[in-house]
Formats: structure tokens, sequence, C-alpha cells
């Protein structure tokens, strides 16, 4: 889905100009991170293209890599307030995802990944390209360490491996495709035990909010009845 390394390059050519247009001092800060990451995607290309024997450690390192210098170019761009620029770095940082993905890699950060599949699915309608993307969100938590998809530290309401699966139910729900949206309920409910019964509840209100079909309503309403806490006397 998001396999286009020439699209990502094109992203971070793009940046350069604007920075450079925009802010001299922030394009001279963010030159060597643009270069670099530019390098990465080379790199990755070149593997997915050409398919040469790496390990996973090998495949992990290299997307470490990029997405630490996704961090730093999100950060400057932030503090900037380039909004428009810091969501196109993240929807690159899609494709670098991707490539970990297809090359069994794992993924041990994935706060810009999740950052940058809100913003788009933020800016999607059509349902069958939002099952679409709930699959492939599906493939990032798969994909995710042992430490983020254990979530020990589960104090932090917006940690990214809450927001991800919190967002990919509601992407799933937006699809209207009871298959998927099954399938996300029932992973939702391991990963984050806690909170389901909170989405599903919110879940419930959305239906009627928003006149979802019935049978979105009615696998809904099987989930909140699965899990709903049972009430205080």
């Amino acid at each position: 889905m998001f396999d286009s390394f020439p699209e990502a390059r094109k992203i971070l050519s793009s940046l350069k100009s604007t920075l450079e247009h925009k802010d001299k001092a922030t394009a001279m800060e963010s030159l060597h991170a643009i270069s670099a990451l530019q390098q990465v995607f080379d790199i990755a290309e070149a593997v997915a293209q050409q398919d040469p024997t790496l390990s996973v450690d090998e495949i992990t390192d290299i997307a470490e890599q990029g997405f630490a210098l996704i961090d730093q170019l999100v950060d400057i761009l932030a503090t900037k307030k380039l909004m428009t620029e810091k969501q196109d770095i993240e929807q690159a940082g899609l494709t670098l995802a991707q490539w970990v993905i297809t090359h069994h890699g794992v993924l041990t950060n994935i706060q810009p990944v999740v950052d940058g599949l809100a913003y788009l699915a933020n800016a999607l309608q059509d349902k069958p390209t939002l099952a679409k993307l709930a699959k492939f969100m599906g493939q990032v938590a798969q994909a995710s360490s042992v430490i983020i998809r254990h979530d020990l530290d589960n104090s932090n309401p917006a940690r990214p491996w809450r927001v991800l699966n919190i967002n990919r139910g509601i992407v799933a729900t937006r699809s209207h495709d009871l298959d998927v949206m099954a399938n996300v309920f029932d992973e939702l409910i391991l990963r984050l035990p806690m909170d389901a019964p909170g989405f599903f509840k919110e879940g419930m209100s959305e239906m009627v909010r928003l006149n979802y079909p019935d049978p979105v309503r009615e696998l809904m309403q099987e989930f909140y009845e699965r899990t709903k806490l049972p009430a205080v006397h």
C-alpha cells in the first residue's frame, strides 16, 4: 500500500526546496538529516528491487536509522510550526514501515508511523481503502517490537501502541466491512483489554450519532455486550 520510494524521495526533495525558500536557517539545520534519510530510502529501495539476503537485524537496523532521522525532522518542523511538511515526512515514513513489514523486520519506533497513519485515516473516505488501511495498521502492530506489543508501561493514554490500536478500530468501523471489523475488534480486545470496553461503549454512541447501517450497529452491539463492565450498585 505504501511502497513508492520515488514518492518518498520526492517528498524529501520538496521539503528541501520549501525550507530553502521559507527558512534558510531551518534548511541548514535539516540538510544533514534530509540527505541521510535519502540514503536510507536508496538502500531500502535497492533491497526491495534486488532482494539481497539481509537478516532481520539488518533490516531492523536500517529502519531504526531511518525513523530516528524522521523523528529529528519532525521535531524541527513541529518547532517551526511547518505542520504540512511534518505530515509529509510522516507519510514518507509509511513507505519505510511497509518495507520493514515486507522484509520481515521489526519496528522498534512506531510513533512517526502512528502519526502518519492517523493523518492518512482522517483524510480518507473511501470504504474499501479504509479496509485496506485497517489491514496495514494490523501489519504495523504485528511488526512492532515485543516490548511495544507487551504494552508494559500502559499509564499514558497517548502512547503510540494504544493510539495505533484504537485508531485501527475506528478505521475498521468506518470501512463498514464486517469481516475486517470483527478481526480488528478481536485483536483490540487482546491488545488493549483495559481500553476495549470504553472503545465499544463509545462506538455504540457513534452508531446512533452517525447513523451507521444496521449490520455495522449489530456487530458493534455484539462486541459491546461481550466487553461491557458490570454496573456498580
